[in-house]
């Protein structure tokens, strides 16, 4: 997240979480997380339009759609291959279950995030303004990931 929020513990384990999962180390020390949801519980601050988004670029309704969330690496293990394997887990789990993975993005200035994805075969679907947009800040940015695309290491 761009700040930390006041509870961590709550905002990792969202009660509406379809799924999560962690990467560890061999001591069991926790290096990264990802959750995954279903769509038609997202709108973060978008209203339907998220939702919308994401199932004009899949062709699906929002219920066939699962969103991959809270996708983050401790500082001192990116760029190791760690948040690639989060992402290819969160992406199994949910096309093992027929729901087309998607995601949302706020590229913020020196945040790699957004080309990351890109990187790893996510096109873009929508640009689009939260309630909680600051001014200056960029839109917020819905991807989905092709049928034929999947991700790779990075």
């Amino acid at each position: 997240p761009y700040r930390l929020p006041e509870d961590p513990a709550a905002w990792v384990a969202e009660a509406g979480d379809l799924a999560a999962f962690v990467a560890t180390d061999a001591a069991g020390t926790v290096l990264g997380h990802v959750a995954v949801e279903a769509a038609p519980g997202v709108d973060h601050g978008t209203g339907p339009a998220l939702q919308e988004a994401w199932s004009r670029a899949t062709g699906r309704p929002p219920e066939a759609c699962g969103v991959v969330s809270r996708l983050f690496v401790s500082a001192d293990h990116r760029r190791r291959g760690v948040g690639a394997r989060l992402l290819e887990r969160a992406v199994g789990w949910l096309e093992g279950r027929g729901l087309a993975p998607c995601l949302d993005v706020l590229p913020l200035p020196d945040d790699g995030a957004l080309r990351w994805y890109e990187r790893l075969g996510w096109v873009r679907a929508a640009e689009l303004r939260a309630h909680w947009h600051r001014e200056g800040w960029p839109p917020l940015v819905a991807l989905v990931l092709p049928d034929d695309g999947r991700p790779g290491t990075g």
